[in-house]
């Protein structure tokens, strides 16, 4: 990764966590190396550096007291929202406290997760179709780490090709042949149609993920597919992939599955749609985290492509714009 990608991911917002994930209201989160610590009550969160400034212990490790973080290790209490120290057990009453506080970064919640980054936002959070809205059920999948690149986990959701030789358990006897497809931009974002049937998916499932297909990409890597069944219901996986180390071969895979209200009417059930999309996503590690180079190249001609790889293609090219506009922003 060189400097100007890794300062415009400082300033692109990631999850770093679940809100469920808030087990005594503190739970831990990274972006490109940086550890941080995560607390609140699920519906107000502060993001934080991840060790304490008196003696250095993983904060992670504490709870939350009366609404603030207490380390583990002395108790020093650090206030919501602002970080600061309000309290040091070990001094008599009336003695002056360190005047300290931990660094806080930018946080918000959307969609069961925990948002926030390291730098003043260059793009706003990013968000799912406008067509998912309050009527829709939606859960966040427990994330996963994985040793790969941040850009070749975010083309592998996108690819088409790989269905039916990588999840031919899941989604069957799906067609090898990718119809040609075009790809529509709007500022950042990307989109575009396809279609998909399968005879082998489960019989519960099978309907809902026949026929349309709405892929979206906001840059740089959120990404999701809308499956719309000719019952007229529709479901949603969708993927962020988040830096964990400082050169972003190391990522955190955030997930999120959904269902609208006629699915869920007809009986569609959240838990059956998270568990089938886990499946599918583990089917998809052992590849992700074997590929060579680690991270999807930028040059468009180390590789071989082909027209089923026009996303791919596009999707490296706009990234390269999206880092000359933030250089060029930056100026």
């Amino acid at each position: 990764m060189d400097a100007v990608e890794y300062e415009m991911l400082r300033h692109t917002w990631f999850p770093v966590a679940r809100v469920a994930d808030l087990k005594n209201g503190v739970t831990s989160g990274s972006i490109l190396g940086e550890e941080l610590v995560v607390y609140g009550d699920g519906a107000s969160v502060t993001v934080a550096e991840g060790f304490c400034p008196h003696r250095g212990v993983a904060l992670r490790l504490g709870q939350v007291s009366d609404g603030a973080l207490q380390c583990p290790y002395h108790g020093w209490l650090f206030e919501a929202g602002s970080g600061r120290c309000t309290r040091v057990p070990s001094l008599p009453p009336g003695r002056d406290r360190p005047h300290t506080a931990l660094r806080t970064y930018p946080a918000e919640i959307a969609y069961g997760l925990v948002w926030s980054c390291l730098a003043a936002p260059f793009l706003p959070l990013p968000r799912l179709p406008g067509y998912v809205d309050e009527s829709w059920q939606i859960g966040a999948g427990e994330p996963y780490t994985l040793n790969c690149g941040m850009r070749q986990l975010t083309e592998n959701f996108r690819d088409r090709a790989h269905f039916p030789f990588v999840h031919g358990d899941t989604m069957g006897d799906v067609a090898q042949v990718v119809e040609p497809y075009r790809i529509a931009r709007d500022g950042w974002r990307l989109g575009w149609t396809s279609s998909m049937g399968s005879e082998k998916m489960p019989e519960d499932l099978a309907e809902e993920f026949d026929h349309h297909l709405d892929y979206r990409l906001t840059l740089p890597m959120f990404a999701s597919i809308c499956v719309s069944s000719p019952s007229g219901g529709r479901r949603l996986v969708a993927q962020v992939t988040a830096p964990v180390s400082a050169d972003g071969l190391r990522v955190r895979q955030f997930w999120l599955a959904g269902t609208d209200a006629v699915s869920a009417e007809q009986g569609a059930e959240l838990a059956d749609v998270l568990g089938y999309e886990r499946q599918v996503f583990e089917e998809d590690h052992p590849i992700v985290e074997n590929q060579r180079p680690i991270e999807a190249p930028m040059d468009l001609h180390s590789q071989v492509h082909t027209a089923a790889d026009r996303f791919s293609i596009t999707y490296r090219r706009v990234y390269a714009e999206l880092l000359e506009s933030y250089k060029a922003g930056r100026r």
